[in-house]
């Protein structure tokens, strides 16, 4: 994913890469489904669905109550829903001229978590609201959905029929002298849950109870997203620091991932 190019590159394993789709927007977070799509959050700023040839088959913007504001991040659920964060701010009201607002901080966030329906192309749940720039998501093997809050430093871990509760503290909650905190999240077999630290050039580790474990250190201090290489030991990691992807060695390969097939 490239914010500034706006569009989806595929790399392949000798380090070619290619454009796939120019998409507009601010693509971030991108999920594969049984078929063979692509379902990518910000492109446009909305919710597309990608074909293997780039063509955009479906764009989703908000729901009953109103527009998408940040689509950040996004992962198909056990049940075969599409679940996806919404950082809660408008582009506009956090970036002014390239730049990071100074007072980003204490601007108003309505951070919003979106249970969508991914045959009938629209949301049919808002699970949060009001969170401080949710961000990443992931499913554990538990069955439970967990994302991340950037600027609270948490990782919440909600049961579909349940309430939120705190899983870890992975970044400091306290006074910010620049945007830091949990973005994406993915999880090995072992339980094992690694969320790259933006800001701060680590990728955490927590463990099934929440307890944190040596963490990886990043090339950059921006790291933005983790993705394990199917069937291997190997963890991706997305930088902006330096626009480059890393590969790191794991002890276990990672969870594998729901992909329904949507038709």
């Amino acid at each position: 994913m490239s914010e500034r190019k706006a569009s989806i590159t595929k790399v392949v394993a000798d380090g070619q890469a290619r454009t796939l789709a120019v998409l507009g927007g601010r693509p971030t977070g991108l999920a594969a489904d049984g078929d063979g799509h692509l379902w990518v959050a910000g492109g446009g700023d909305a919710l597309l669905r990608i074909a293997p040839d780039g063509r955009v088959t479906m764009r989703l913007e908000g729901d009953e109550a109103g527009p998408f504001l940040f689509p950040n991040d996004l992962a198909f659920g056990p049940d075969g829903l599409l679940y996806m964060t919404d950082s809660g701010i408008a582009r506009s009201d956090l970036i002014v001229g390239g730049q990071l607002r100074g007072d980003f901080a204490s601007r108003d966030y309505d951070g919003r978590l979106f249970a969508i329906d991914p045959h009938r192309g629209r949301v049919v749940r808002r699970l949060r609201t009001a969170m401080r720039f949710v961000n990443g998501i992931a499913f554990g093997a538990d069955g439970a959905l967990y994302y991340s809050e950037t600027l609270t430093g948490r990782v919440y871990r909600q049961e579909m029929d349940g309430d939120p509760e705190v899983f870890a503290q992975v970044s400091v909650d306290g006074p910010m002298d620049r945007f830091r905190g949990p973005d994406g999240m993915a999880f090995d077999v072992d339980g094992r849950l690694f969320c790259a630290i933006y800001g701060e050039g680590r990728i955490a580790i927590v463990d099934a109870l929440g307890i944190a474990l040596p963490c990886i250190p990043t090339n950059g201090d921006l790291p933005t997203n983790v993705a394990f290489r199917c069937g291997r030991s190997e963890l991706l990691i997305t930088e902006v620091q330096h626009g480059s992807v890393e590969l790191v060695a794991t002890v276990s390969p990672g969870l594998p991932l729901h992909a329904p097939r949507i038709g």
